[in-house]
């Protein structure tokens, strides 16, 4: 019996390696289940390549948000600088214009009833 699955096994390799085993009868009733499962491993390794991709996206979007970000804090600190009211005094002062001590004063408008 040993020697019967020897025999078999050793019929099975040599089949697969000249290639006769494409050429039996079976292989022709199986071969659109083995077209639907060479199309489901290319959308399988396509599939995977475009997640890899995503991921790549998404850390390159990621490092130019960090980017963004500190691009944005560096402005609005310079901008806080530069609108402080001594900053805007110093910037005046060569032009000629002083700060006002005077407190600015409402303007009421009455309405006249038509």
């Amino acid at each position: 019996m040993t020697d019967q699955k020897s025999n078999r096994r050793k019929f099975r390799v040599k089949s697969i390696i000249d290639g006769s085993f494409l050429t039996r009868e079976g292989l022709l009733k199986q071969l659109p289940f083995i077209l639907y499962i060479s199309l489901l491993f290319i959308i399988y390794i396509a599939n995977s390549y475009f997640g890899e991709k995503t991921v790549f996206e998404i850390e390159n979007t990621k490092k130019e948000l960090i980017e963004l970000r500190s691009e944005y804090i560096t402005a609005k600190s310079r901008l806080m600088i530069s609108t402080n009211l001594s900053q805007v005094t110093k910037k005046l002062r060569p032009i000629g214009i002083k700060p006002s001590h005077v407190p600015p004063q409402k303007i009421f408008v009455k309405r006249i009833d038509e």
